[in-house]
């Protein structure tokens, strides 16, 4: 007879979002429901940058994921759908959106939660008074530091600390990083996008987490905290805290072998609900549809009294659809090729125009660990400007015509002498 105390899993959990004092719109998204939470931030320009995130949130929950293997799926589903859409659609050229996952997975040995990262979004986990950051920042930034070329300070303030080099939907495959943790009472897991990170650093985030207990209020100061900092980003929060409870032995739930169909009893999920939480329904609607929680009837504005004739409404649809057009031709010209450049020292392939175009901006494509000082004179020059070319062959062919002209540094100084 087993007479160890049967335990159930609590998990609360609250949110914010906000646009910040800088952007024109909200490109972040967040999920918030039955041990799946999820926060991405999307990029790519306006439009795409909020269709990329909010497409890979809906296809993440859509799969309702319950194991690692089924979890790693919808991830990479998730990846294919965003980058099918941006390939068949002109406008959405080059978009893509980072991923960030918490979920309760069923595993051989009992519950585990699983932490799945695509970019530069976090999942932090606080105990103790003590804050680790599980995920490793997939940006240019994050590989110099973890290669010990860059310390945090300098990281901070470093001009390409937000080029990705890993993202959902960029391509047809996406490497995904994963971790494996036991649930444990009093721990609190926050889920981020780098507006906040950008804005206050870890010391803060403890501060908060330490402060109140109740996820919704310290999710809702943490945003108000970067946008107080600049808020020079859109910045999502989410806070989940974990509690286990030892129940009657004479109650058929248990935290690894429910008797019960409903698994709410099993694993109580309870909803920390507040006017400035984003629900699950609004974190995945795409940019074009609108929802509300008191639905009304709509009346034809066309036809009230309002003094605006019908040719007036014409020629403003007619101007909506031409900048709408303006706009798509502009993302697709400035993210259409490649160019090879330096950055920070480095020659490096970036996807899209040299300088980027308005406010669509390049993305690394790949690093090629050629410094500045192995280049000769000449193609120094050339590549100060940037090279542009057509597509990503093209830019790997200059780059390996680069490597047999190559110079070493050392004796060109010790000539030079």
């Amino acid at each position: 007879m087993n007479d160890a105390p049967k335990r159930r899993l609590r998990l609360s959990w609250g949110g914010a979002t906000d646009q910040g004092h800088v952007r024109a719109s909200n490109q972040d998204a967040m999920y918030a429901d039955w041990g799946l939470f999820v926060v991405a931030d999307g990029m790519g320009g306006h439009q795409g940058g909020e269709v990329a995130a909010n497409l890979a949130v809906r296809t993440l929950t859509k799969a309702k994921p319950e194991t690692l293997n089924e979890l790693h799926e919808a991830v990479h589903d998730a990846n294919k759908v965003v980058h099918e859409t941006a390939v068949a659609e002109p406008e959405l050229h080059g978009m893509g959106t980072t991923l960030t996952v918490l979920a309760l997975t069923q595993q051989d040995e009992g519950r585990r939660f699983a932490v799945i990262n695509v970019g530069d979004s976090r999942v932090y986990h606080y105990r103790d008074n003590q804050l680790i950051q599980l995920t490793d920042d997939h940006s240019y930034v994050g590989e110099l530091m973890r290669r010990g070329e860059l310390t945090q300070e300098a990281a901070a303030v470093h001009p390409y600390r937000n080029m990705l080099t890993r993202a959902i939907g960029v391509h047809a495959e996406v490497e995904v990083d994963e971790w494996l943790l036991d649930p444990v009472a009093g721990d609190r897991f926050l889920l981020c996008s780098d507006g906040l990170t950008n804005e206050i650093d870890d010391d803060e985030i403890t501060e908060q987490l330490s402060i109140s207990h109740d996820p919704s209020t310290t999710a809702r100061e943490l945003v108000r905290l970067a946008n107080e900092r600049g808020g020079r980003d859109n910045s999502t929060v989410l806070v989940v805290n974990v509690q286990i409870d030892d129940i009657d032995s004479e109650d058929d739930e248990d935290l690894t072998e429910p008797q019960d169909s409903d698994k709410s009893q099993v694993v109580s999920m309870e909803d920390e609900s507040n006017p400035e939480i984003i629900d699950s329904t609004d974190a995945l609607e795409l940019p074009s549809k609108r929802s509300s929680s008191h639905p009304k009837k709509q009346r034809s504005w066309l036809n009230d009294r309002v003094g605006i004739s019908l040719g007036a409404v014409i020629i403003s649809l007619v101007l909506l659809i031409a900048a709408g057009a303006m706009v798509a031709t502009i993302g697709w010209y400035a993210r259409d090729g490649y160019h090879v450049g330096v950055v920070a020292d480095q020659v490096v392939i970036q996807k899209g125009r040299v300088g980027g175009l308005l406010w669509f901006d390049p993305t690394l494509e790949q690093w090629t660990e050629i410094q500045v000082a192995q280049l000769n004179n000449q193609d120094l020059r050339r590549l100060t400007s940037g090279k542009q070319l057509a597509d990503l062959a093209e830019a790997q062919a200059f780059v390996a015509d680069l490597r047999t002209r190559l110079v070493d540094p050392t004796s060109e100084a010790l000539g030079d002498n």
